[in-house]
């Protein structure tokens, strides 16, 4: 290789015949012994690294160890940390990789530390992308949040679509956010099988016992609307959620139920596929608001069941808020840009995304599991859809 004006390392060409010794921190002695100070023995045939090559990332932990003056072992257990080595050693080590501008190759380190640096997450409702593209803001955010708190450790967070294909099995996860996991998920069930450490978004119903998840207290929050929109005069309040059998579903359903039988009042609750959006809850809604016995008040899960029911109600000549009182489960433009702008929960997202963030980092440092799992609380912002003057 051609002389120039790079970073200068200096190898010898002569290991099998002049091999090294080393002292208990790794350091060379002997014939092959570089002096800290004074650079290397010129004797030696030399290769210079260039500064392109650092460019291509083309230097080795075999450079490293010979700019120091030390064993490759040594220079990987520096890196790592997993051997204590001497302090002036481990300077000079470092100091030669900045020098360098070595970094070490991301599988490699992975092989050699245990860990690849990255967390997975999975969303599991079928409709959390086309949704997101459609102008809700549920899972856009949560994963903007949990990207956030994620990079800001220096990780990186790697969406898997389904860690049931085994081509996607292969990808190195630290550990694994699952994100509102249907009951007796199979997906958690693969990825506890297989000692992934796994962090939920809200619970899987069918392990209530499973300490690493952060709760989302939707119960809590649609007890507060029922009440918001039984003050307001509402007698027949029916409930449209979404189809998957997930603890957010689930726990609006089951609160919103047994709040009807405590004040003996009739449940009337419908589902309808999240993914049916706009179009399908304004089919859905129309005969039930030219019925006979139509609801005085209505709470749709997703926002985009929300403004599909306002659409109708105003296609068929039904005032919000004086015939019917409207609110929704999440928040998002379809709910604030509505004419009304309808009631709505906001599910705190963000705060949701850092705290599942939070315990994963507990989770991959070993502590214990939490007492008491994490609980985050929704908002309820009360709009002119359910505010009767």
């Amino acid at each position: 290789m051609p002389a120039s004006s790079g970073v200068r390392v200096e190898v010898s060409k002569r290991f099998e015949s002049k091999p090294f010794a080393y002292d208990d921190d790794g350091a060379a002695v002997g014939q092959a012994h570089y002096p800290a100070e004074s650079g290397h023995d010129r004797g030696d045939e030399v290769r210079r690294v260039s500064e392109d090559e650092v460019a291509r990332g083309r230097v080795t932990i075999r450079d490293v160890a010979a700019s120091a003056g030390v064993s490759i072992s040594t220079v990987s257990h520096a890196l790592s940390g997993r051997r204590t080595i001497s302090a002036a050693t481990k300077e000079r080590i470092m100091a030669a990789a900045e020098e360098l501008g070595y970094g070490a190759n991301p599988s490699a380190r992975a092989l050699r530390t245990g860990r690849s640096g990255l967390v997975g997450l999975i969303l599991r409702p079928r409709d959390a992308v086309h949704g997101s593209m459609a102008r809700t803001e549920t899972f856009t955010r949560l994963l903007g949040a949990i990207a956030t708190a994620v990079l800001e450790q220096k990780m990186g967070l790697v969406h898997v679509p389904d860690i049931l294909d085994p081509a996607v099995q292969s990808i190195p996860m630290d550990g694994c956010i699952v994100a509102h996991p249907y009951r007796g998920d199979e997906v958690l069930e693969q990825l506890l099988r297989r000692d992934i450490p796994v962090v939920t978004v809200d619970e899987d119903t069918d392990r209530p016992d499973f300490p690493w998840s952060v709760v989302l207290d939707t119960s809590t929050a649609v007890t507060e609307l029922l009440q918001h929109l039984h003050d307001n005069g509402a007698r027949r309040v029916m409930l449209l959620t979404g189809t998957e059998d997930n603890a957010w579903n689930r726990h609006a359903r089951e609160t919103y139920v047994a709040w009807a039988k405590r004040r003996r009042m009739k449940p009337h609750h419908e589902s309808l596929y999240e993914g049916e959006g706009v179009d399908g809850a304004a089919k859905l809604i129309e005969p039930i608001l030219t019925g006979p016995r139509r609801p005085d008040a209505i709470i749709a899960a997703a926002s985009r069941f929300a403004a599909g029911i306002a659409q109708t109600a105003e296609k068929v000549g039904i005032d919000m808020p004086g015939d019917l009182m409207l609110a929704a489960l999440t928040d998002s433009e379809y709910t604030r840009g509505n004419t009304p702008p309808i009631t709505s929960v906001d599910l705190a997202l963000e705060e949701l995304g850092m705290a599942t963030v939070a315990l994963m980092l507990h989770r991959l440092a070993g502590d214990p599991p939490p007492v008491q799992r994490p609980v985050v609380q929704p908002h309820l912002y009360v709009r002119q859809s359910t505010t009767r003057t």
